[in-house]
């Protein structure tokens, strides 16, 4: 008898937990708008000519941290390769930085304590177009293991950043040109399945076979009209995969109250 409860009680600690993160990224991302006039980007490429995979995930992770947990850098183009036109001589986050380098940067937004950063080698065994050496947050449920030290983590924080010009939020067409959030901002992220049931033989995340379910969650139930719109139209969505780490599902956490 006592053990379902222990375990609801145990689950119900988590939430609140992961709130709290969510809390502390709020915050984080608020103090980064004020000081460069807007929240980070979160499309699926970066600047680079040609782009390259930097999601949503990784951007947010630079923005908080920078590349290297040292600091985000105000000159960041928010590329793959951390530099600014693609040479050597612009890299933002050089392997052994020089003192006036990291007196450019901007002091962590979250303490790196608490930020549960994380290589992306380090969750999934193949990390499809990435760049395996950059680093996601992770929430605070421990579905995943470390590669590296065996311990246990979260899955990364997925991160959407609105597009306020737009107007729609369509249950039926993710692919609307109009939609004020892009469900594939992330989705080459969730494509890489889960760590302890890769793919090409692992049942995908619900997120991703079914692209429309990224919209029907995040649509706005407190507005009766027929007109859908999604929570946090002017601002961004973070999503945790929740306690049994797939994307996609009712126990998904996001970072705005559900009825």
């Amino acid at each position: 008898l006592l053990a379902p409860a222990m375990n609801r009680v145990r689950r119900y600690a988590r939430l609140v937990s992961q709130k709290n993160q969510f809390h502390s990224i709020d915050v984080a991302l608020e103090t980064f708008r004020a000081e460069f006039d807007g929240y980070p980007g979160s499309d699926r490429i970066d600047t680079a000519t040609p782009p390259q995979p930097y999601c949503g995930a990784m951007k947010l992770a630079e923005a908080m941290l920078g590349q290297d947990l040292l600091g985000f850098h105000p000159d960041s183009r928010f590329r793959s390769d951390g530099t600014i036109d693609g040479t050597a001589a612009t890299q933002l986050y050089p392997p052994n930085p020089l003192p006036v380098n990291l007196k450019a940067r901007k002091e962590p937004y979250l303490p790196l304590e608490n930020a549960n950063a994380h290589q992306l080698k380090n969750i999934f065994s193949t990390t499809g177009p990435f760049n395996g050496d950059r680093f996601v947050l992770c929430d605070v449920y421990t579905r995943a293991t470390n590669l590296k030290t065996g311990k246990r983590i979260g899955m990364p924080i997925l991160y959407y950043k609105a597009n306020t010009s737009h107007i729609s939020h369509d249950l039926t067409n993710p692919d609307n040109p109009d939609n004020i959030y892009n469900y594939k901002d992330n989705h080459e992220l969730v494509e890489l399945g889960k760590p302890w049931d890769p793919p090409p033989t692992g049942t995908p995340h619900t997120l991703f076979s079914d692209t429309t379910k990224f919209y029907t969650s995040t649509r706005n139930s407190k507005i009766p009209t027929n007109i859908t719109r999604p929570y946090r139209a002017d601002s961004y969505i973070l999503i945790s995969a929740g306690f049994d780490g797939e994307y996609g599902t009712p126990d998904d956490v996001f970072n705005f109250e559900e009825d």
